[in-house]
């Protein structure tokens, strides 16, 4: 019986069964049929040509915003995916335990890629832009765990946004999702960004296999101290198991902060974007140090850092490549970065025999990717410039054994407007 499709002649890079090097893929249905070196092209029915180019699992995002049209944040993760060799997002937060049904009828049943999700510990996530726990009525265990035990097979962790972002005004939604994970005997996400709380208090709601994003942030959760020497209680939480997930968006990485980890032998456990609809428009967003908020209160009628403003046609210019290409730049192997972006966080969710692999009997999700050589400019959330000299291209993508076309992004909301339309 014939192969339904063939990727031949690529180089394949799959840590979960140690393959590298020269390997044809075949396909039968929305399987993994087989790995072997110079398949028969007359043994499939389609043929891939893959000469010259990286096949790896199809990636995954383990922090990205994808509640499109009901959120702030929500990009549409098909036309993402589609371009980027991204078959799986993890939403980070977006729904909480009042919306993951709609999420689950609107976003995950009508999307193309696989969307699994961290829910939020504020009933009603990230349905604004920020403040979701300033209201402590909206951190309800009880109903949190009736809505995660009707999910599960959606569900993968809590979110919780600690910092100011948040908007808590004490600890309480920190130990409410520690209460709630431990009930639900799901890990935690942990967002880092500006104190209040300190980086110490925070860390010391989690245990190891808990997941902290944004962990090469510059803001002042920052794990590093003035001289880059990594604080203790973050030495503690990196020895203690805690994983550390990039989370890449508007207001994380800093290079500063993830050159002076690494060279202290600290390298993430998984490369994320935090996508969202501001930071889609990446280095072409403008003023992202500041959240790109074009103006300030003034009166109790305006809004702070409700509109952000792009440079360019509004097309585009961010994705978890660019997070690959970055830590490149810091000096990760390629061969590591999608270790961090495919074996890496299937391990993590539990989900390694399924996504995230080639091996036979796994999904037939799969990305093919050249390296073009020259001078890239990188920029981080701080302005800081940085050069590299790989840019990883995606070139081809198969979804559930079928090619993933690339799907064309949509008009951006109305709070994301181009430069100069604001008052």
């Amino acid at each position: 019986m014939r192969f339904d499709l063939l990727i031949k002649g690529g180089e394949i890079i799959d840590h979960s069964s140690g393959k590298h090097g020269k390997y044809d893929v075949a396909v039968r249905r929305d399987r993994i049929a087989a790995v072997d070196r110079d398949i028969p092209v007359k043994s499939a029915f389609n043929v891939i040509d893959a000469t010259g180019q990286y096949v790896t699992p199809g990636l995954i995002d383990m922090h990205a915003h994808v509640y499109e049209g009901v959120t702030y944040w929500g990009i549409n993760a098909d036309a993402i995916g589609s371009n980027s060799g991204v078959t799986t997002f993890i939403d980070a937060g977006s729904a909480g335990a009042m919306t993951l049904q709609g999420f689950r009828d609107y976003i995950i049943s009508s999307s193309k890629v696989k969307i699994f999700a961290f829910v939020n510990i504020s009933t009603i996530g990230l349905t604004a832009q920020d403040y979701e726990l300033t209201n402590p009525e909206y951190c309800n265990i009880a109903l949190l765990e009736r809505v995660v035990n009707l999910h599960r097979d959606i569900v993968v962790g809590i979110k919780l946004r600690a910092g100011r972002s948040g908007g808590a005004q004490d600890l309480l939604p920190h130990e409410r999702a520690r209460r709630a994970a431990d009930l639900l005997e799901l890990p935690i996400m942990m967002h880092i960004s500006t104190a209040p709380p300190d980086l110490p208090t925070a860390l010391g709601f989690l245990k190891p296999g808990d997941i902290l994003t944004h962990c090469y942030s510059g803001q002042t959760m920052k794990q590093i101290d003035d001289n880059g020497k990594i604080l203790p209680a973050a030495k503690k939480a990196w020895d203690d198991g805690i994983l550390m997930d990039m989370g890449h968006g508007c207001g994380s990485l800093s290079f500063e902060t993830a050159e002076a980890l690494t060279g202290q032998g600290y390298w993430l456990d998984t490369i994320s974007t935090d996508l969202h609809t501001p930071g889609i428009h990446g280095a072409n967003l403008v003023d992202p140090l500041k959240g790109a908020g074009v103006r300030e209160a003034s009166n109790d009628e305006d809004a702070i850092n409700i509109f952000y403003e792009y440079q360019g046609d509004g097309s585009p210019a961010f994705n978890l490549l660019t997070c690959i290409d970055k830590m490149l730049c810091v000096g990760m192997s390629f061969s590591d970065a999608i270790k961090c972006t495919t074996s890496r966080p299937a391990e993590i969710l539990g989900m390694q025999d399924t996504i995230g692999s080639l091996k036979p009997g796994a999904i037939a999700d799969i990305a093919g990717f050249e390296i073009q050589s020259g001078d890239l400019e990188l920029v981080d959330i701080h302005g800081q410039i940085r050069h590299g000299k790989e840019h990883v291209v995606n070139k081809f993508t198969i979804l559930d054994g079928r090619p993933f076309e690339p799907v064309k992004h949509p008009a951006p909301p109305p709070w994301i407007i181009p430069a100069g339309q604001a008052e």
